[in-house]
């Protein structure tokens, strides 16, 4: 994330004397577009769900899918996440590589009987983001770089509860709604070297924040005959609560500020003739409409000055994704395949910071009422936030998703 390496530059720079800052990082924390979405077979479908949109994850796709559930639903995935990074500086290249285990979603559906059409109530956890990754670097000659080495290391998650139902307001039309309580942390660790002149320096910095927020999620889903569905999904924006703790060469400190972060809109759709499925879908987010609502935790940047930076330094951006599934009803198996572009939301970065993510997966229908999904998902991208500095990034996630219906 390097959200402190511009103060730690000025920092180093004086010799531990610090200097205020004029320029925010580029990286702003949950700023990274890098939100992943929930369940095996949605992702496995490269996020392509909003179209779908029928089982508990549609309380993050499209809270209108709700309605299609007619029975109880419990719903619960794992996420396997790993990162590997090979990181270029001046000519020197180092690998670093991290991974963990965290809880994907769980929760449940409630339909509720009607007289006629549907309605249903939904309330769980779903995790959207996980910000795990590493990056070590070393130059090839001690004191010929500004960085003889640093190794960072960054692990932290957000995902939100939610309240959330659906009701057929037609026969073919479906409305949902949701609210949802956001909270995650982010934990980042620096220790770096570099000389001036003869002399050898350390340094070494510890960041805790704590993430909390609000927003509302509203969908439709429209089923045009037996076979092609229709759907949409708003997030209104959300503020978001950072809470920061950080520790900087033994010298603590502590910072509270409000950020703003955008709307997301997406669109889908899906046909399924027969035992085939495909979907698409799009999704856009105006990252100019990021925005510190408080004064902003860097030295010398004013709450104006912040947010000017950002409407220069970030655009919008508009995601695309498509899926394919086939059912094998002799053995209650379905095959998925999906692939998802992810441009980055960083202006003059170029194509190369741009992530295309393939996804392969398969469910499993144990029984009639036990659902068995496990996707696998990989993307690769470029970034070089920091001068001299060019990092190959590879990501991966193996999800197992169970759902079980009454």
């Amino acid at each position: 994330m390097r959200k402190y390496c511009l103060m730690l530059l000025s920092m180093l720079m004086t010799a531990g004397v610090v200097m205020a800052e004029d320029t925010i990082p580029e990286k702003l924390l949950l700023a990274t577009g890098n939100y992943n979405g929930s369940s095996a077979r949605a992702l496995g479908l490269g996020g392509a769900y909003t179209g779908i949109a029928d089982d508990f994850s549609s309380i993050w796709w499209n809270p209108a899918g709700l309605a299609q559930v007619k029975r109880i639903e419990l719903q619960g995935s794992i996420a396997r996440s790993g990162f590997a990074n090979d990181a270029d500086y001046f000519g020197s290249v180092r690998d670093g590589s991290t991974n963990s285990t965290r809880l994907n979603n769980l929760g449940i559906v409630l339909p509720v009987p009607v007289y006629q059409g549907a309605l249903s109530f939904a309330f769980g956890y779903t995790q959207v983001a996980d910000f795990d990754r590493r990056t070590t670097i070393q130059a090839s000659t001690v004191g010929t770089q500004f960085w003889d080495e640093f190794d960072e290391l960054e692990t932290g998650r957000l995902g939100f509860w939610s309240l959330a139902g659906a009701v057929d307001v037609s026969p073919n039309l479906a409305l949902g709604m949701g609210i949802n309580y956001w909270t995650g942390f982010d934990d980042y660790e620096f220790t770096g070297s570099y000389t001036e002149g003869i002399t050898p320096y350390n340094t070494e910095t510890a960041l805790e924040t704590s993430l909390s927020g609000w927003n509302f999620s509203f969908g439709g889903l429209f089923r045009a005959g037996r076979i092609a569905r229709i759907g949409a999904m708003a997030q209104t924006a959300m503020t978001m609560s950072l809470d920061e703790e950080f520790v900087i060469d033994e010298d603590p400190g502590h910072f509270d500020y409000r950020m703003a972060y955008p709307s997301v809109f997406r669109f889908g759709g899906s046909i399924a003739p027969g035992r085939w499925l495909v979907t698409a879908d799009v999704e856009y987010r105006d990252w100019q409409s990021l925005r510190f609502k408080t004064d902003t935790p860097f030295s010398g940047v004013s709450k104006t000055e912040a947010n000017l930076q950002i409407k220069d330094n970030y655009e919008s951006t508009t995601r695309f994704a498509l899926g394919g599934e086939y059912l094998f009803p002799m053995y209650g198996v379905r095959l998925r395949a999906g692939y998802s572009f992810e441009p980055s939301n960083f202006a003059g970065h170029g194509s190369d910071a741009d992530k295309g993510a393939l996804s392969f997966g398969m469910g499993v229908l144990i029984d009639r009422s036990v659902m068995l999904d496990a996707t696998y998902r990989t993307a690769a991208y470029t970034e070089n936030f920091t001068p001299g500095l060019n990092e190959d990034i590879r990501s991966s996630a193996a999800v197992v998703t169970i759902s079980y219906r009454m």
